[in-house]
């Protein structure tokens, strides 16, 4: 009952508060600034990979913002028997990429097992699902939510997005990771928005420059 109290005494005063807050943190969002495809060779795929390239992404958890880049090494490596493209992430080190005709694979690097998963399959049809990989006790599974012939974000056109709906699940029926992700033909990742653990997650493409 003091709880409810206290709350229901100070809201009037909490109200302009919360709306304040988060009139200055829409005003903060971070928008797309330059996009160089450059008449990249890589045009019709939907992980660029020519060595040099590089994109720049912000990621907003709650209220923080955080600027990091991602680039195409000039090297490959050999993963469970199959070749990945190597880029590195300031935030998250090397990562391993491959492609297989449709089919897109990333290495989990952050689990001691590093699993390979799809996650994303450009074949399939709007409402197709699959299970990406499984990395102990965590299931991940996919899902075409849209395929989107023009989209635009912040003032900037992106042709033919693929948007991906993506869930863990641990063998408790619990979801740890929900979220949807949106990748554009000749450009790769541009935006993916979901929950970790129940905490709010956006990471965006701001920058890019193709080879």
């Amino acid at each position: 009952m003091f709880f409810k109290n206290l709350a229901n005494n100070n809201m009037k005063k909490i109200i302009p508060f919360v709306i304040l807050l988060l009139f200055f943190a829409a005003c903060k969002k971070p928008k797309v600034k330059d996009i160089q495809t450059n008449n990249s060779v890589d045009s019709l795929t939907y992980q660029p990979k020519v060595p040099g390239s590089r994109w720049t992404y912000t990621r907003t958890i709650l209220l923080n913002n955080t600027n990091y880049n991602y680039e195409r090494l000039a090297t490959d490596t050999v993963h469970l028997g199959n070749t990945y493209n190597v880029f590195y992430s300031d935030v998250d080190g090397a990562q391993y990429l491959r492609q297989d005709g449709d089919k897109y694979y990333n290495v989990l690097t952050a689990s001691t097992n590093k699993p390979p998963l799809l996650v994303l399959d450009a074949s399939k049809n709007i409402n197709e699902s699959w299970v990406g990989g499984v990395n102990g006790s965590d299931t991940y599974t996919y899902t075409i939510k849209e395929k989107i012939p023009i989209f635009v974000l912040d003032g900037f056109t992106f042709k033919n997005v693929i948007k991906v709906y993506q869930t863990r699940t641990t063998t408790s029926g619990s979801t740890t990771l929900a979220g949807d992700t949106y990748y554009a033909q000749g450009v790769g990742m541009i935006k993916t928005e979901g929950t970790v653990s129940g905490i709010p997650v956006t990471i965006k493409l701001i920058y890019l420059d193709l080879k």
